[in-house]
């Protein structure tokens, strides 16, 4: 084979290389550019309304402070006492709507005490919201939709 041959068969190769790297280059730029939008658009994705005011969240947590945490967790880890479930991110608590969870707090359940004589309707529904800044944007979203069918009630 012939130098210039061979010259031509490595000219190839390098261009071949070189438009291989291009594509990996550019691919790789593309795969970037869509990573920074999808952060871009995360971050300067519209907040939800808060459910409360600071005033309302502020008795919620007193009254949580009072009357939960002792059975519950200070910030709703649960197990405290046996059959006390979390009712921060980590169990099933979001799962309840609203007029459900209102509804446990009133009258009790297997293991709960009723509240209803000891707690006005202000501090249920403030409890209930405090409860609720425990849980993931997701799972706050997810239990406003079943709070559509069963909400709070005024007594």
């Amino acid at each position: 084979m012939s130098a210039s041959k061979r010259e031509r068969r490595e000219q190839r190769r390098a261009g071949a290389l070189a438009r291989r790297n291009r594509t990996w280059l550019f691919a790789g730029l593309v795969i970037l550019g869509l990573a920074a939008l999808a952060a871009f658009m995360a971050l300067s994705a519209p907040r939800p309304e808060p459910l409360a005011s600071q005033a309302q969240l502020a008795l919620g947590e007193q009254v949580y402070a009072q009357t939960c945490a002792v059975c519950h967790g200070d910030r709703g880890q649960g197990h405290l006492l046996p059959g006390a479930p979390a009712l921060d991110h980590s169990e099933h608590a979001w799962h309840h709507p609203d007029g459900q969870i209102q509804q446990l707090i009133l009258a009790g359940g297997t293991l709960m005490p009723p509240l209803g004589d000891q707690l006005s309707h202000e501090e249920i529904v403030a409890v209930i919201r405090y409860i609720q800044t425990w849980w993931t944007p997701q799972q706050l979203e997810a239990q406003q939709e079943l709070s559509q069918q069963y909400p709070l009630f005024e007594p």
